[in-house]
């Protein structure tokens, strides 16, 4: 059967797409800690993706002349109005991309230690937030990168190495 020119074209322009080196977008995330009230063990902040509904960590993109951990903070104030400090560097990074977006996302992960929550925020009613145990984090979250991360980072860490990196 033949294909009429406009077909061939269209078909030649799908796949020289598809071929194509995609968009790689940087950007930072944060994995908010907190002591449990009253208690020793450590929770994190999960909030839940305003398209997709898995729950995630704060992240987005970095605005002009930012860096990563200050990104973070930006981030986790504007998404779930956590105040906090970033700590140390980077503890890892994963890469995700967005149904029906060509763009690979790559996101540098920092641990925020969360010194108090706003009680307004950018979007504050635009998504669910909760708190889990550290322990319980990577099993429920969405991000097959961030599972891994949440896993070889905090699943291995006692919670005397969260408290060592949050003094």
């Amino acid at each position: 059967m033949m294909q009429t020119p406009a077909v061939s074209r269209l078909s030649s322009d799908a796949i020289a797409a598809s071929d194509a080196e995609p968009v790689v977008v940087d950007q930072a995330g944060a994995i908010c800690i907190r002591k449990e009230s009253g208690g020793d063990r450590f929770e994190v902040l999960l909030i839940c993706g305003r398209t997709t509904g898995l729950w995630g960590i704060p992240k987005g993109h970095l605005e002009y002349g930012e860096d990563t951990p200050g990104a973070a903070v930006r981030e986790a104030f504007e998404e779930a109005g956590v105040i906090g400090t970033a700590l140390n560097d980077e503890i890892g990074g994963y890469t995700y991309s967005k149904v029906g977006k060509t763009a690979v996302y790559h996101v540098q992960v920092h641990l925020i230690a969360v010194v108090s929550m706003a009680p307004d925020f950018p979007e504050k009613g635009a998504r669910a937030m909760r708190w889990v145990p550290a322990s319980l984090a990577a099993s429920l979250v969405g991000q097959p990168g961030l599972k891994t991360l949440l896993t070889e980072r905090l699943g291995g860490l006692g919670n005397d190495s969260l408290a060592s990196c949050a003094e």
